[in-house]
């Protein structure tokens, strides 16, 4: 039953291509939003607008067409994939298995009913608030018109858009919660972010790793065989180690010689490549340096010397793309290779990593006792 009555309708951030070159690169190319999937039967139905549109309208659909067409473009450059989201065309999704869907934003209460009639009974959202603000979602109205209905709950648990580094720490706590709101629902779950092709593929990947008992490799096939999308496995595999060997920090040191410069800086190891970080310049040996503790890990970064991203050819850099391009790199490893907590790490963020019955029971348990978010 439709219990909507009478409710009313309800600065992003600007990224480029941090590969330090002017060559496009080539990726493979997702695009969503041009197809809605109603039923488990997958089928692919063409999103038809029809009726006439006033000039107010209208000027809103093209303000959310430069939107989408902004946000597509920062999604692209930071995830390292053309990524395509068309907000304007409503929320679109996927059943990744027949009680577990991951798509994109609510949009409108209306949206609350819509997962209701094919039987959603958690939606969990993973935006933060100015993903909510750039789009001019009332994330508001959409959970007080949820909370009205008796058979649906809408939680919350925010990730950073874009970012890998904030992805791997947060997993923990955002898949317990998760985990705990569909023993508590049943039913099926909808999981989302903004576009449904980062944060929300990699959190139900995670959770049918650590809760649903599939291999890595195999959650990882059977969701993109149902949606298209770029869930970030290096986040997963790390997150997953963390769990089991502890986070624990290293210091990094990195270094820029040379007084012919006027700033030095720092994009990509922990903070994503939206952010930077200044380099302290030291007169007496001529070297910018940046001394920073990380957890244990695989971290890319790129100098950005006046304005210029560049590498550094004395510190290690990555094996070029299928366009070229390359970043600097740095491992930051247990201090005894030979200790299980490094063969552990080791073998879990390899390749095709599997969790044993008793590190998936460990995992579990972890998960369970981790403290509530409100």
């Amino acid at each position: 039953m439709n219990c909507l009555q009478n409710l009313p309708r309800s600065s992003g951030l600007s990224l480029r291509n941090f590969t330090g070159t002017t060559k496009k690169p080539y990726f493979p190319v997702v695009s969503l939003g041009m197809t809605r999937f109603a039923d488990q039967r997958l089928s692919i139905v063409a999103q038809v607008v029809s009726g006439s549109e006033s000039s107010t309208e209208k000027d809103e659909t093209e303000k959310d067409v430069g939107k989408s067409g902004t946000y597509s473009n920062d999604m692209t450059a930071a995830m390292g994939a053309v990524l395509t989201y068309r907000h304007e065309l409503g929320m679109n999704y996927n059943f990744i298995r027949p009680d577990l869907i991951v798509g994109s934003c609510l949009q409108t209460p209306e949206d609350v009913d819509k997962l209701r009639s094919i039987g959603v009974k958690t939606i969990f959202c993973l935006q933060q608030n100015p993903d909510l603000e750039y789009f001019g979602v009332d994330i508001g109205a959409i959970r007080e018109y949820a909370n009205k209905c008796s058979d649906i709950e809408h939680l919350r648990a925010e990730i950073r858009d874009f970012d890998a580094f904030d992805l791997r720490l947060r997993l923990p706590a955002v898949v317990s919660k998760l985990s705990k709101a569909v023993n508590r629902n049943g039913g099926v779950t909808y999981i989302h972010c903004t576009a449904g092709l980062g944060r929300a593929p990699a959190v139900a990947l995670t959770y049918m790793f650590w809760v649903q008992g599939y291999k890595l490799s195999e959650a990882f096939n059977l969701l993109m065989s149902k949606r298209s999308c770029f869930p970030k496995l290096d986040a997963i595999k790390s997150a997953t180690a963390d769990i089991l060997t502890g986070l624990k920090r290293k210091p990094a040191t990195l270094t820029w010689s040379g007084n012919d410069c006027s700033t030095v800086e720092i994009s990509g190891l922990d903070i994503g490549w939206g952010q930077r970080i200044p380099l302290e310049f030291d007169e007496e040996r001529g070297l910018w340096t940046l001394q920073r503790d990380l957890p244990e890990g695989h971290y890319e970064y790129k100098y950005i010397v006046d304005g210029v991203w560049t590498c550094n050819e004395f510190e290690p850099i990555t094996s070029p793309n299928k366009d070229g391009h390359v970043n600097n790199y740095v491992k930051v490893l247990d201090d005894n290779p030979d200790s299980i907590s490094a063969a552990v790490r080791n073998r879990l963020t390899s390749d095709d990593p599997d969790l044993t019955s008793d590190e998936r029971l460990i995992i579990r348990e972890f998960l369970k006792a981790y403290p509530d978010e409100e």
